[in-house]
């Protein structure tokens, strides 16, 4: 068993949220967030038109990868799974990874659920992972998620010109980092 496998089922808890491992049935949910305009403009462009089968493709290679854990972000309020984060690319080695989030049910927005996922996400990723820098792209019009992010010790380290098509709009995408204190 590889060293990823001891943590894919990891139930990580922060104040506000719950993670546990992403489920076969909590996949409709997604397809249902990625089809909704408001939620699909703040995710990559790979989420337009998804398919069951697609996405069924996606989970079965997360659940094998050796680089990749998603999380299901429940509410601990309420029980209600409201959207996904995961750890990408994540390089044992160099000690680093990519983090992704969407809170995909609005009725969670605005309301701390992001900020809780992502300095309990930071927390596992450094602590029990190992990890020592997170890095995560953000599109320039997301100014929600870069003020959570900067709130969390995030820095921009670059900017990708014209990078994300939205809205017939080429738009700047972000690159931010985080660095474990050593």
């Amino acid at each position: 068993m590889g060293k990823i496998e001891l943590y894919k089922n990891t139930l990580l808890n922060g104040t506000m949220v719950s993670l546990r491992k992403i489920r076969k049935n909590d996949l409709k949910s997604c397809i249902k967030w990625f089809r909704d305009p408001d939620v699909a403009k703040f995710l990559s462009n790979s989420v337009k038109n998804m398919t069951e089968e697609r996405e069924l493709e996606w989970f079965n290679f997360i659940n094998s990868s050796g680089c990749d854990i998603v999380f299901a972000i429940i509410s601990k309020c309420d029980g209600q799974y409201i959207g996904n984060c995961g750890l990408h690319k994540i390089d044992w080695k160099e000690k680093r990874c990519e983090f992704g989030i969407f809170i995909g049910n609005k009725k969670y927005w605005n309301k701390g659920y992001g900020t809780d996922t992502l300095k309990t996400v930071i927390d596992f990723a450094f602590f029990s992972l190992g990890l020592e820098k997170i890095k995560l792209l953000v599109y320039e019009y997301n100014h929600r998620a870069i003020k959570v992010y900067e709130n969390c010790g995030f820095a921009p380290v670059d900017k990708l010109k014209n990078y994300h098509l939205y809205n017939n709009i080429y738009w700047d995408t972000y690159v931010m980092e985080k660095n474990a204190i050593i």
